[in-house]
């Protein structure tokens, strides 16, 4: 019988790290992050939209305006008065003649009329104002 004695010499393959392993965890961590992040609403503004009893959803493809409380007009993340408004609303309402105005519920009435005398000017064929369900 013979024996055989241990080698403790090092081998070649002992010398490389495996980062398969780390590469899988990555991947996994990189599309937990992915799922479960929040995506952000494209607004600048922080509107607090009024309640309605009647609410139904709208189609959201369409020309978003934002009235912050202080009276600011946002559209596409850019602040306009309602007078320098028409030409960047008519260029986005040539595309889809819809539009969604979310003002704030703070905002006075005629402010919402100005804006929106000024998007039919433009060419709104649809606007709807925004409001949560009660």
């Amino acid at each position: 019988m013979s024996v055989r004695r241990p080698n403790f010499q090092e081998e070649a393959s002992a010398e490389a790290i495996n980062i398969s392993p780390l590469i899988d965890v990555i991947f996994i961590l990189l599309i937990f992050f992915i799922v479960t992040m929040v995506f952000a609403d494209g607004s600048a503004m922080k509107v607090d939209v009024p309640e309605a009893s009647n609410a139904r959803p709208v189609d959201e493809k369409a020309t978003n305006i934002y009235i912050g409380s202080d009276g600011e007009v946002s559209l596409d993340g850019t602040r306009y008065s309602v007078a320098s408004l028409s030409g960047p609303l008519k260029r986005k309402l040539a595309e889809r003649p819809v539009l969604i105005v979310r003002s704030d519920s703070k905002v006075p009435v005629s402010r919402l009329v100005e804006v929106m005398d000024c998007a039919k000017e433009c060419g709104a064929g649809e606007i709807y104002v925004a409001a949560r369900k009660k």
